[in-house]
């Protein structure tokens, strides 16, 4: 019986916090206005999520703070206290914070990891901060073993392209140069449309850069970067 309840307890203190809350912590408005993120942070966390972030969430991954419409930054430690049962005295705490431009933290999770054989549990513990930011800005969006159904994903719109100036003499403004097609603001580029995809919509790029993990398209108003084949940001 000593024994018994000896588990219960150790059961108890082991569950993570707000295990016996029901209410869920409302989530800002503003997360559901995000469609590109940039991800700040050289810890393994961040490595991972950059990696990552296009496969389990509806977002574009920014190169820089300045194409993004929010940034989200990683931190992790190491703990010695892991979990008794396995016996594994060593995990990793992983927090991240998603902020507006202007400096405003609209969303914040944490997780924590279990150590592996040769990994820190860092890596795991930030795709399912990856897959709670996901949940709460879109929950309408399905998501299975494989990530989010992206094909209800929201769109991602390109943008409008500048009126042409008029000649001098009044004339017409020449005729956008092969190779550089001209967009408008009624064509979209959604996340996760592939390459003939967004050839079909634009027409091909005015130039092409392979950069090894990712491709850039880019035309004459806009870029579409490309990872695995796949839209992950439009600017």
């Amino acid at each position: 019986m000593k024994k018994s309840y000896l588990f219960l307890m150790v059961g108890l203190l082991c569950l993570p916090e707000g295990a016996f809350s029901s209410k869920k912590k409302a989530v800002d408005p503003r997360v559901r206005d995000v469609r590109t993120i940039f991800i700040k942070g050289n810890n393994e966390a961040a490595v991972k999520a950059r990696q990552n972030l296009a496969n389990w969430t509806c977002f574009g991954l920014a190169s820089g703070p300045g194409q993004a419409d929010a940034t989200l930054d990683f931190s992790q430690q190491q703990s010695v206290s892991g979990a008794l049962i396995s016996g594994n005295r060593e995990r990793s705490i992983v927090s991240a914070e998603l902020t507006t431009k202007g400096g405003d933290v609209i969303w914040s999770g944490n997780a924590t990891r279990d150590a592996g054989i040769v990994n820190t549990g860092a890596g795991s513990a930030a795709i399912h901060l990856l897959s709670l930011l996901q949940a709460d800005a879109f929950p309408e969006v399905k998501t299975g073993f494989r990530g989010p159904d992206r094909s209800a994903c929201p769109a991602v719109s390109a943008p409008p392209a500048a009126a042409p100036e008029p000649a001098a003499n009044g004339a017409a403004a020449p005729p956008a140069e092969p190779g550089e097609p001209a967009t408008t603001g009624t064509k979209k580029i959604r996340l996760g449309m592939t390459t003939d995809q967004v050839e079909k919509a634009l027409g091909p790029p005015a130039t092409r850069a392979d950069l090894g993990e990712k491709v850039l398209y880019k035309y004459k108003d806009m870029t579409v970067e490309f990872h695995d084949g796949k839209v992950t940001d439009v600017r």
